[in-house]
């Protein structure tokens, strides 16, 4: 008598990690001479991410009295168009700085799936704050909201910033980094850029696949005969693998 035991058997599928990275900046009226520096920290850092489809996205709000997306998660899928889109970026201008209701922008059309988010696939997601002074509005309700979506915040200020409002916009006061000018962001981008792959890491789930290539079906007989050999077929749908093991008593 023999018995035999098919197991459909799912291969891992070990992604790079992926992350939406959504860059918020303050371009209000008193960050015009900073603004360029701004801009070219925020290619630095793109600059050191996986940019596509399938790996990181990202997205620029620029923001003062209100917020506006200059471009959205799913609107560039190569890093070169990012960095050209961040290059032309004009300073918006403005004020009062509402930091409040830039949050709740981008809560409500930038970490959706229509803009992009992969939230909903588990894909890290991630808000990098840049703020040159203190809000005119309440930040607590609107962080709240996206730190309950599961968005990760990192503020930036500088010396004309409210140190205790980042914190508390960040997910870990620790999080929220600070520099004299923004000509000083270079000092801190290798501390952000740590503390996001840290995250991104921590978040990303390993979600096993079984359909098409990434499954394979093993076989096992098992047969009442002097040895108990043991039979295995192992297959992908291409090939076949035959192989036989003694197992002695």
């Amino acid at each position: 008598m023999s018995v035999c035991l098919c197991v459909s058997i799912p291969l891992v599928d070990r992604e790079i990690p992926r992350k939406d990275v959504v860059f918020v900046l303050d371009g209000s009226d008193g960050t015009k001479n900073m603004f360029p520096a701004v801009l070219d920290f925020v290619q630095r850092v793109v600059a050191k991410l996986n940019v596509g489809e399938s790996k990181d996205r990202v997205s620029v709000v620029q923001y003062s009295r209100d917020a506006v997306a200059h471009f959205y998660l799913n609107s560039h899928s190569r890093k070169e168009d990012v960095l050209e889109n961040v290059r032309n970026l004009r300073h918006k201008g403005g004020r009062p700085l509402n930091t409040g209701a830039a949050l709740q922008y981008v809560r409500e059309n930038v970490f959706t799936a229509p803009s992009g988010s992969r939230r909903l696939e588990g894909v890290p997601q991630m808000l990098i704050l840049l703020s040159g002074g203190r809000s005119f509005d309440s930040v607590d309700a609107p962080a709240a909201a996206l730190k309950e979506l599961g968005v990760q915040i990192f503020p930036i200020g500088n010396r004309n910033s409210d140190s205790r409002e980042l914190q508390r916009i960040s997910n870990d006061p620790r999080n929220a980094l600070s520099v004299s000018e923004f000509s000083d962001l270079p000092n801190v981008q290798q501390q952000l850029l740590s503390v996001v792959s840290t995250v991104v890491v921590e978040a990303t789930p390993v979600t096993p696949t079984a359909t098409g290539k990434n499954a394979f079906v093993c076989c096992v007989l098992f047969c009442t005969m002097p040895k108990d050999d043991v039979a295995v077929l192992v297959t992908d749908g291409k090939k076949i693998l035959r192989f036989f093991d003694s197992v002695g008593h």
